[in-house]
């Protein structure tokens, strides 16, 4: 009986380890595996221009979609050309940023490049057989990690065009065998799973119409992957497996831009306040706080609380130590109770989070649009520990009159430069990646 118990426990404790070594080597996907916090250890806590950044790449091209990482190689996606005609990806070797590899392909749908569309924005998720990508041009590729085109798939030559004045936004998620791809645009609408193997559909599941720039995440339910999508007034879970819609929650407003964040069986649901009918109250009410649960035997959910006065607005929230972290549109992050909604503070950072807060360890970082990163304590008290910069002067950089100097006169590749922003981030043991539309800063000793 003892040796069964140790043989239980040793085997939990390895299993537990494996686990970690995974999370502190790869980053998966859009905000990791869905949740933005990271078991990387010795990540940096200050950096600047001239010190702790370990090198800095050029990516070719424009884009906005976050890098991932898969042991020693990174690989983000980009577009180029004055329609979006070429699709690249690209590999880049994590311990000093030299370029491996890079694969280009034509666009089956083509869209004019500005600063008011997306260019290159969802974000690829990889695993140990390669890297798959998927563009507003509704190509979905999957390569190995050497470079070879494994499959491709044209969801537009399958499905039918993709119709959005501000193009697609949403990125990839996964399960073990399937890749999951959200299109929210204002034609015909689905989630469906694609056979990570062969890029075959294995499920399609029909949804409304609308634009909206939220990406699925993958809950787990009793070893069972459950898909979770918030989108246009609504939050669905589906079956990971067969697509089935499990449960609806409805009543929301503004989450069309924050993603929903996972945490065990905790979900957080971001939202913005709508423009058309503004309601501080309903959306502060929309950013709330999902449980997994079983109700007569089914899958279900509870709400566990709504926020008084949080609200979203780009970035998604985060759930880390007890505690939920809301962004608003200009910059204000609001910590509240994980448990109870309460709210523990609400204080201004450096400006506004296009790119999502990560927990790490002791620390929050915030991430701010024009390069700043605020790294805060954890927990409910309001402590910064630093701002670090990335750009030698970010005001100057993105001045107005930069701005409108470049949309006028577009770069090399017919896109539109608007100073640099940051749009995503990673993190692996003692490293921090921010991605800006052209550039690849690597943080760390």
């Amino acid at each position: 009986m003892f040796n069964t118990n140790l043989k239980l426990v040793l085997t939990l404790f390895f299993g537990l380890l494996s686990s970690q070594l995974e999370g502190a080597e790869n980053w998966s996907g859009f905000r990791g595996n869905g949740s933005n916090i990271s078991k990387a250890s010795k990540l940096p806590l200050k950096w600047s221009p001239q010190k702790g950044i370990r090198w800095k790449q050029t990516i070719p091209g424009y884009g906005q979609s976050s890098p991932v990482i898969w042991k020693n190689q990174v690989y983000v996606t980009s577009i180029e050309g004055p329609q979006q005609e070429t699709c690249l990806v690209h590999a880049f070797d994590l311990s000093n940023g030299s370029h491996i590899w890079s694969k280009e392909f034509n666009a089956s749908q083509t869209k004019k490049s500005s600063s008011m569309v997306s260019r290159a924005a969802p974000t690829p998720v990889i695993d140990e057989k390669g890297v798959y990508t998927f563009f507003e041009s509704g190509d979905v590729v999957a390569y190995s990690h050497s470079g070879s085109k494994l499959w491709r798939r044209s969801l537009v030559k399958d499905y039918g065009k993709f119709i959005s004045n501000h193009g697609i936004g949403n990125s990839l998620a996964q399960t073990k065998n399937h890749v999951i791809v959200l299109t929210a645009h204002d034609g015909p609408s689905y989630l469906l799973a694609l056979d990570k193997k062969t890029g075959e559909t294995v499920w399609k599941i029909d949804r409304e119409s609308g634009v909206a720039w939220t990406s699925p995440v993958i809950a787990n339910r009793a070893g069972t992957p459950e898909v979770i999508v918030s989108s246009r007034g609504t939050v669905k879970g589906y079956h990971g497996e067969t697509g089935k819609l499990l449960w609806t929650h409805t009543g929301l407003s503004g989450n069309t831009i924050p993603s929903a964040s996972v945490f065990g069986n905790y979900i957080l649901i971001g939202a913005a306040m709508s423009r058309r009918n503004p309601n501080a109250e309903k959306a502060s009410a929309s950013n709330c706080c999902l449980k997994l649960v079983t109700i007569d035997g089914k899958p279900g959910y509870k709400v566990l609380w709504k926020a008084k006065k949080a609200v979203s607005y780009y970035c998604t929230p985060l759930a880390y130590e007890g505690c939920a972290y809301f962004v608003n549109k200009v910059g204000v992050v609001y910590c509240l109770d994980l448990e109870t909604g309460k709210q523990h503070y609400a204080q201004r950072l450096a400006g506004p989070c296009w790119s999502s807060p990560l927990g790490a360890g002791d620390y929050i970082y915030f991430f701010t649009k024009k390069g700043l990163t605020d790294v805060i304590q954890k927990g409910p008290e309001f402590d910064i520990l630093a701002s670090n910069a990335i750009f030698s002067n970010p005001d100057e950089k993105s001045s107005p009159a930069k701005e409108k100097t470049n949309s006028e006169k577009p770069q090399s590749g017919g896109y539109p430069q608007l100073g640099p922003t940051v749009y995503g981030t990673a993190a692996v043991d003692q490293t921090i990646l921010i991605r800006t539309g052209t550039e690849l800063y690597c943080i760390g000793k």
